[in-house]
């Protein structure tokens, strides 16, 4: 080739020509780039609204323990969860409640699972712009938008959405080249997906039927003897993950048990989740929601599929239309359906039925979080429906149709389709009210930085607003706070729900997050006739409480003055105590006692106490209404 000719091929890949040239090879890429970028935005938008809520609470509280195999692999009422309290770990430590720090894992985890699906797809139907319609479908509906604003929830959903796509793609180039290599590849991304869901299970028998269905050559039924036997290697490389995780699983947890609902309930609450949910979803909706029943003004952080009747109904049909299209033109196309909807079945409604639908009854059709997993495998039957995969031929029963009507029908279902997801988001995000939530976390915050030195608080479950009272003692401030109390640099309290004693100050928090003095509140002893009867005699005193109190766990408050230390045996409920209170002026001990009872009897243990017993409370702590909170006033959302 002469100088001249090199100038001139030179001159044709350099310049405007040239990076018009790379942008038409990359135009895929980076189309698909701007795409997530455009979700990241949305997703930060709606995030914005949202907040910690339920088991965000309970799971930052276990993830501010110290990194161990203990907390990793803990048992989460019957759940496995490594994933999630590595994912929670770095947050909690680096800023306790903060929502941007955690929000923002799924933000990323969610780009990476678009990048992920790209890259399956890519792999499965090579390089081409129309891909661009199942990964947008993917990326924007709202199937996926509500679990990222309850982070417990999105933290299992959206790393299996990471999983599966990148389990398909290695699992196709094992299929295709060979490589043992990208089989094992395979299956650690199905141990990663188990690592946050046991949903991540079903990943391998998903990869069994996209291979029997259209990577190995011949019938369906045929074809999955033949994948068996060609393929042992990879089925026996997942089994083998599959195998560890039950056994690990089995090892340490209890299973959850099976509550069997009625078989209308269950038909009820399937046919709701496909048709007014899963469906609606699939085409940007459902454009409406409705918040947690009961929830008050301020408290309300996550919203439920409402879609109107008018527009669930348009579409089921457009849903139809699609599929028989495909239909009519793929010659392969009806296994992607069937894969779809054995998916919906199996992974989505079989389990719920099985787990929480005797408890909680059909309305649990209405949540999108039981279907945020499908969204990958939507997108990636919708392209196998219609499209080719790399190398096929022969895919078309007739040559698919062409020109400005189809490209026009095309166009506008993407802007229906987009158009319905903004303002799906947009009404979702409009549903959220987490001022009040937001305003708890930065009183208690606050409270805890200002408490006085060497406070005692007395633990007290979260707000039912919060966090349901059906996680016991996780729900306490003191687990669930924790993240918040490690945020303090010098901490100059300590917590126990059975103070003994003399001990000054206790504190409680209140329901908007403030630390209040602590008194308990229950049947009392009666004001003595005279001054003199105060005085604790060699013979001891019976007090009369004004009330009855249960048989359960109290706490007993002594009112006293000593002129030196003192030794005091208690009686109540015929149980015996023991405790020893300083010298001091008028001030209040404490002694964790156990009902049923009606009298204290209190006789001296060391000789010539010269003490002088005060009202005596037993009953609840709670916060006392004369002492100035801290702070005075709740922070602002």
């Amino acid at each position: 080739m002469t100088q001249t000719q090199d100038r001139a091929a030179h001159s044709v890949t350099a310049g405007w020509p040239g990076f018009t040239a790379w942008l038409v090879r990359k135009r895929v890429t980076l189309s698909a780039l701007v795409l997530i970028a455009a979700q990241v935005g949305l997703n930060s938008f709606v995030l914005n609204r949202g907040f910690f809520q339920e088991d965000d609470f309970i799971i930052g509280g276990l993830a501010a323990q110290p990194f161990s195999a203990h907390l990793l692999f803990q048992n989460y009422f019957g759940h496995l969860m490594p994933g999630v309290f590595a994912l929670a770990f770095g947050p909690v430590h680096a800023g306790g409640y903060d929502w941007g720090l955690w929000a923002g894992t799924l933000v990323v985890l969610q780009a990476l699972a678009g990048l992920a699906l790209l890259r399956a797809l890519r792999t499965l139907c090579g390089d081409r712009m129309l891909l661009l319609i199942p990964l947008g479908l993917f990326l924007f509906t709202p199937m996926t938008m509500a679990d990222l604003t309850w982070w417990s929830v999105g933290v299992q959903s959206v790393p299996i959405q990471l999983a599966l796509a990148m389990a398909v793609d290695q699992h196709v180039r094992y299929i295709r080249g060979g490589r043992i290599a990208n089989a094992v590849y395979a299956a650690l991304w199905v141990l990663f997906g188990l690592a946050f869901f046991e949903k991540a299970a079903a990943i391998p028998v998903l990869l069994f039927a996209l291979t029997s269905a259209y990577l190995v050559p011949a019938s369906w039924p045929e074809a999955m003897l033949i994948t068996l036997r060609r393929h042992w290697i990879a089925w026996s490389i997942y089994g083998a993950a599959i195998i560890a995780e039950v056994v690990i699983y089995l090892s340490g947890l209890r299973s959850s048990p099976v509550r069997l609902p009625l078989a209308s309930s269950a038909v009820t609450f399937g046919w709701h989740l496909l048709l007014n949910t899963f469906v609606p979803a699939a085409f940007g909706g459902p454009w409406r929601w409705a918040p947690t029943a009961g929830a008050p003004s301020g408290w309300v952080l996550y919203a439920f599929a409402a879609a109107p009747a008018v527009l669930a109904g348009l579409s089921w049909v457009l849903a139809a239309l699609v599929v028989m299209a495909s239909l009519w033109y793929r010659r392969r196309a009806w296994p992607a359906w069937i894969i779809l909807l054995g998916w919906l079945l199996v992974v989505d409604i079989v389990p719920v039925v099985l787990g929480r639908l005797a408890a909680y009854g059909t309305p649990l059709a209405t949540q999108t979080g039981y279907v945020a997993d499908a969204a990958p495998v939507l997108a990636i039957c919708l392209a196998i429906a219609f499209l080719p995969l790399r190398g096929e031929s022969d895919a078309y029963r007739s040559a698919p149709p062409r020109g400005a009507p189809v490209t026009a029908a095309t166009s506008a279902l993407v802007v229906l389709f987009v158009a319905g997801s903004l303002w799906s988001a947009v009404s979702y995000r409009n549903e959220l009210q987490p001022q009040n939530t937001r305003s708890y976390v930065a009183t208690a915050s606050a409270a805890l930085a200002a408490v006085p030195a060497n406070t005692v608080i007395y633990p007290t479950a979260l707000p039912a607003q919060l966090v349901s009272p059906l996680f016991g003692r996780l729900a306490w401030v003191q687990n669930a706070l924790a993240p918040l109390a490690d945020q303090v640099a010098d901490q100059h309290f300590t917590w126990t729900s059975t103070p003994t004693g003399r001990v000054s100050p206790v504190m409680i928090f209140d329901a908007q997050g403030r630390l209040h003095q602590a008194a308990v509140q229950g049947p009392h002893s009666f004001p003595f006739s005279r001054k003199s009867s105060c005085v604790l005699t060699a013979r001891g005193m019976r007090l009369p409480l004004s009330g009855n109190v249960y048989a359960l766990p109290f706490l007993m408050q002594i009112g006293y003055y000593s002129a030196r230390p003192v030794t005091l045996a208690v009686t109540f409920g015929g149980h015996r105590y023991q405790i020893t209170l300083p010298a001091s002026e008028l001030a209040y001990a404490y002694l964790p006692v156990q009902g049923p009872g009606n009298n204290v009897q209190i006789t001296p243990v060391t000789p010539d106490p010269k003490v002088c017993v005060g009202t005596i409370t037993v009953g609840n702590v709670q916060p006392s209404p004369s002492a100035t909170p801290v702070p005075a006033f709740p922070l602002g959302a």
